[in-house]
Formats: structure tokens, sequence, C-alpha cells
């Protein structure tokens, strides 16, 4: 309903409408508020579901065999490198490198002219080099070579090793010419030196399973003995648990701040009173410093890892550098015991799951808990709105009759006045 304000009164009805609704807004107003509230732990809840998944993530991944079996391979030759894989062997050895791996090359004794030159009854050069490469077949590859005179054909045996020759076949029998060997194809070739010495021989470079689990590169004869050396990585293993601690502290520091009640302030944080986010941070920490009984070490402290007076946790890395040194084994129990899960990882691991399960989790289910009130409250913002759009039209309704039976008074009451005058003037004469 339209209608101009004070038409008849004077009055600044829109004001005095828009402050009695205003006044009629406080309990929905509140309602947003707490809304708003519950929003802001829902968000929050929804951040620390994302980093305790990550912080699990991180312990699942390091309590792994392969976590624990690191191993690091050194060679004191800059032309011999050496990869070890997780559970392999560790131990020396000493070589040398008598030959390196060959492939056999072989090349047109023709030179010729033109891609498109006839290179007998294979056709022309361009056509038997596509010829070649498009044969899986064959154990080799073509490639023409431009020599400053013309092209030669050169052929590549796939694979190198003396068994690897390139076979005659009638490709090679049609080119005019015939071919010759550019290298033949030979083993590399390392010797172990000795009383009674022996050697190894690999169709490449590389020796695969030198050792279990360990390969050995090499890209130059010796005439001295190269020595390799596979052993624990316990520098990559004092590096991951460090990262996995700090983590934990950034986690624990984060969720202590979303907890905090400050008696000081009159509105405190969205989650200050949560029960959930306090039981989960306070399982994830005793997961991580309780003792465990299935390692000779038991206590955390002697790996390292101490708790500190506000919660969090310090890592003296000597002290894991050590005790990794003394029994990788014990060590290795202290931190996961496998099927038994009584490592502090694989509790970790537990409480990680109990606090952000899907569904069933204590922050999962904290955080669905704030969803269902803010759907709530969404409702009975919604009830109120229409409760006052309602009152609303209602006002302005009995403000609009107001103003037309103000408006009709006060036409009576001129016309009234306006009778009188005539009275007053017939009276006078």
């Amino acid at each position: 309903m339209s209608f101009v304000d004070g038409l008849s009164s004077g009055l600044d009805t829109t004001a005095i409408i828009d402050a009695s609704i205003a006044v009629e807004r406080l309990p929905q107003d509140r309602l947003v508020q707490r809304r708003a509230r519950s929003q802001a732990a829902a968000d929050e809840l929804g951040t620390l579901r994302t980093d305790v998944t990550a912080l699990r993530t991180a312990a699942a991944d390091l309590r792994l065999s392969s976590g624990w079996n690191r191993l690091v391979g050194t060679s004191s030759s800059e032309s011999t490198t050496v990869a070890a894989t997780a559970g392999g062997f560790t131990g020396s050895l000493s070589f040398q490198v008598d030959s390196l791996a060959t492939t056999n090359v072989i090349y047109s004794n023709t030179v010729f002219e033109t891609l498109e030159s006839s290179t007998g009854s294979g056709g022309s050069l361009s056509q038997i080099v596509e010829s070649i490469n498009g044969d899986n077949d064959l154990n080799y590859v073509a490639v023409a070579i431009r020599t400053g005179n013309g092209y030669r054909l050169q052929l590549a045996a796939k694979e190198g090793g003396a068994a690897s020759q390139i076979t005659s076949d009638a490709i090679q029998a049609g080119v005019t010419g015939g071919f010759t060997t550019l290298t033949e194809g030979a083993d590399a070739q390392i010797t172990f030196a000795g009383l009674n010495p022996y050697s190894i021989t690999s169709t490449s470079n590389t020796f695969v399973g030198l050792m279990p689990g360990v390969d050995v590169t090499v890209s130059e004869t010796s005439v001295t003995p190269v020595t390799i050396t596979v052993e624990h990585d316990y520098e990559q293993i004092a590096d991951s648990v460090s990262a996995l601690v700090d983590q934990f502290n950034a986690l624990k520091t984060k969720m202590a701040a979303s907890t905090r009640v400050d008696p000081g302030l009159a509105q405190q944080v969205p989650l200050a009173f949560n029960g959930n986010v306090r039981r989960a941070e306070q399982s994830m920490l005793r997961a991580i410093v309780d003792p465990v009984s299935a390692s000779s070490f038991e206590a955390p402290s002697i790996a390292g890892i101490e708790l500190q007076r506000d919660g969090t946790l310090t890592f003296d890395r000597d002290k894991f550098l050590e005790a990794a040194k003394t029994d990788i084994g014990e060590l290795t129990a202290l931190f996961s015991t496998g099927d038994e899960g009584t490592g502090l990882l694989d509790r970790l691991v537990a409480a990680a799951d109990e606090a952000s399960a899907f569904g069933t989790g204590l922050l999962s289910s904290a955080q669905e808990s704030e969803k269902s009130r803010i759907e709530s409250f969404t409702e009975q913002i919604d009830s109120y709105e229409s409760r006052l759009e309602r009152k609303e039209e209602q006002l302005r309704k009995i403000y609009a009759n107001l103003e037309v039976a103000l408006g009709t008074l006060s036409n009576q009451g001129n016309w009234l006045a306006g009778q009188l005058g005539s009275l007053s003037n017939g009276n006078s004469q």
C-alpha cells in the first residue's frame, strides 16, 4: 500500500512504523546473531577436520615399513651412482669397472644424394626409414644422417649388450652397397678383485639388484676400485618425524585457540565451550606421549619427543638419531607395531580417525550439530520475517485509515467553520 506521510496528521508515519518494526525485529536479530555464530563454529570445525585428516595421512604414511627402512647409497666415484629402495640390504662393496655397455650400430656404405634417392629394392631413403621405425617387430631403429654431401642410413639396436645385435633381414638386403659396423654391442662389466676375482655383466650400464633393493649405474671405466656403501637413512627418518611433530603442534595450537575461554570477553570464540574439540585434541596428544609397552624404549621421550607445559611437543633430533643407531627395530616398534596397533603412530591414526571420521567422528558430529542449528535458526528467522511483513502491512493500513479519517474530519471542520461564518455575517446585518 502506498501513501503520503502525514498528509492530514503531519506525522512522519514511515519513521513511526520503522521504529515499531525495529522493536518487533529484536528477537529476530538475536536469532541472526546466533546463526552467524553457529555458521562460524561449523566453518571452524570443517577447517579442523581438514587439518586432522592431513595429520592422520602424514602419520599413516610414516608408519609404513618403508618409512623406517629408508636407505641411502653413496659412492666413492662421481661416475658411479647408487639407488637404494626401502627394505633393501645395507652393506659396502668395492669393484672395478672394466667396460661399459654399448649398442650395435651400423651405417650404409652408400651415401644417398637426397632423402628421396632410391636405396635399392627397399624404396627411397625416407620410405625405408619410415618403414623400419614403424615396424615394432624389428630389434633396431633407423635414422638418416646428413654427411655434408648426402645421407647415410644408420641403424641402431633398440637394446644394448653383447646379445642384442642387428639381425640381417630383407630391409638390409634391399639397401645397395651393404653396411659397415660403427659399434659392436657389448655388455658392461665390473670385477670384484681379490684372491679369486669374479666379474658380473649387464646389458646396460645399470646393474639392477646388485644387492637386494640396490641398483648401481656406471658411466666410466675405472682403474682403481669404486666403493659403494648402502646404509639406513636415519637423517631422512628424523626429518619425517620432525615434520610430523611440527604439524601436530600447529594443529594443537589452532585447536587450543578455537576453544579458548577468556573471562574478559563478552563474546567468546565460537567453539569456546565445545567439548568434542577438546576431547579430540587430548586424545591425539595422549596417543603420542603415552608409553608404548611393545618397545623396549617405551617412553617417546627416549626418542626425543617430549611434552611441554603448554601441551605442545618438542623434538630432540640428536636423541632420536642416537636411538635409531642403537636399535632401529625397537625404535620402529615405538612408533608402529603393525597389526597390533599399539605404536604411537598407530594410536595417532586411530585418534585422528575418531576425531575426523565422516558422520561419526567427534568433529564431524559437532559440525553436523551446528549445521542443524543453522537450519533451525534459518526457519525461525524466515518465520519472523513473514510475521514482520504482515505487521508492517497492518500498521501501514492503520495509519493510512487514520490519515483518511483525519482528512474527513478536517473537511467537516472546514465546512462547519464556513457555515458558522455565514451565520455570523447574517446576524450582524
